[in-house]
């Protein structure tokens, strides 16, 4: 007969779907209901008739308020549970900074809230890890990709000028009866053409092998790096670009330091000077470098027309930008407004082993 009662009791709030919260108040629901009950049929048999409709609004009443109660206490002692099913419904809606509260009233909630924040932790290490290695592995290939360019296309390129100066040379000390007139300054125009055309091309690839990967932030470091990315900034905005560097230095000391650290704080800002020669019809930008005892900080803010960061937070360029900062515990923040210019600020902790060194690529 229990057992019969249990699996009706069992199916009864299957069925319904009901809350963890909801069962247990619909179960003592039904005992307060039910001892009312028994209450009353007691009462009917003991007590004389001109009682019997006080004592049972008595208890109906009695009855009504121990389930009120009932609901306040158990609201009070759900509520670590609600607050934890909260954080997790906020996480599985993608905020996964978002961590649970530990409270004390209740042990077993309580470590239930700190496992559920351990595991989010390991994920999210695991995630940055992840994050680094693509990226590290990024800029191994452009890496590859510069070499190949610039040591075979570029070197095919400049051997093709060559030939092509040979050629324009020996048909100039053709006698003047091997061609005619015409025909010289018509192949003397062709052999011009695939001259220019040949050192446009070098010059494109050379450009390309340097945006790909600046060989000077392999050879002489972020600082250098720096000046170099502000000069071509210059160049390709064709408007002042102020750049400011404060606590780092070149590699002139034989130091080595955090390259990926390096790689990522120049992606930001060659990102960033990227998205101000498309957009922003700027007329001055500022570009702030500084290391302080623990981090390293960057700044590049532009005057012009700015944007609404609610319909463009999630474009590729602010996305790898983002992924690149978080990868080293650090972060990413665009501040702007229509109108009113736009400010890039990345901020990367530095490892425990040169958090008090200068910075050297």
């Amino acid at each position: 007969m229990v057992f019969k009662l249990r699996c009706f009791v069992a199916n009864l709030f299957g069925r319904w779907r009901l809350s963890l919260f909801e069962k247990v108040i619909l179960a003592n629901s039904i005992l307060l209901i039910g001892e009312a009950l028994v209450g009353l049929w007691v009462t009917s048999h003991t007590l004389e008739a001109q009682h019997y409709l006080i004592d049972t609004s008595f208890l109906i009443l009695a009855a009504l308020l121990g389930l009120f109660i009932n609901v306040l206490l158990l609201r009070a002692s759900f509520r670590p549970l609600f607050t934890l099913l909260s954080t997790i419904r906020t996480v599985s809606a993608g905020k996964t900074s978002e961590r649970a509260r530990i409270t004390r009233s209740d042990a077993e909630i309580s470590e239930l809230a700190q496992a559920f924040n351990g595991m989010l932790d390991r994920l999210e290490t695991i995630r940055r890890e992840q994050t680094r290695l693509i990226l590290q592995a990024q800029e191994e290939e452009r890496r590859r990709l510069a070499l190949e360019l610039h040591d075979e296309s570029s070197q095919n390129l400049t051997a093709l000028l060559v030939h092509i100066e040979i050629l324009s040379q020996n048909l100039q000390s053709l006698p003047e009866t091997a061609v005619t007139n015409d025909a010289r300054k018509q192949l003397a125009g062709g052999l011009d053409y695939l001259r220019g055309l040949t050192q446009d091309t070098l010059e494109s690839i050379r450009t390309l092998a340097q945006q790909l990967r600046p060989s000077v932030l392999d050879d002489l470091g972020l600082y250098a790096a720096f000046r170099w990315l502000a000069e071509d900034g210059r160049q390709r905005l064709q408007l002042p670009l102020e750049l400011r560097i404060e606590g780092v230095e070149d590699r002139t000391r034989g130091r080595e330091g955090p390259a990926l650290y390096e790689t990522a704080l120049f992606r930001i800002a060659q990102e960033s000077l990227t998205n101000i020669a498309r957009h922003a019809n700027a007329y001055h930008v500022t570009m702030t470098l500084k290391q302080q005892q623990d981090y390293i900080y960057l700044r590049i803010c532009d005057d012009g027309c700015g944007y609404d960061l609610a319909k463009h937070q999630t474009g590729t360029g602010i996305v790898g930008m983002r992924e690149r900062a978080n990868a080293l515990g650090g972060t990413m923040k665009i501040f702007s407004q229509p109108g009113k210019g736009t400010t890039v600020e990345a901020i990367l902790p530095l490892p425990v082993e040169h958090a008090d060194e200068e910075v050297y690529a």
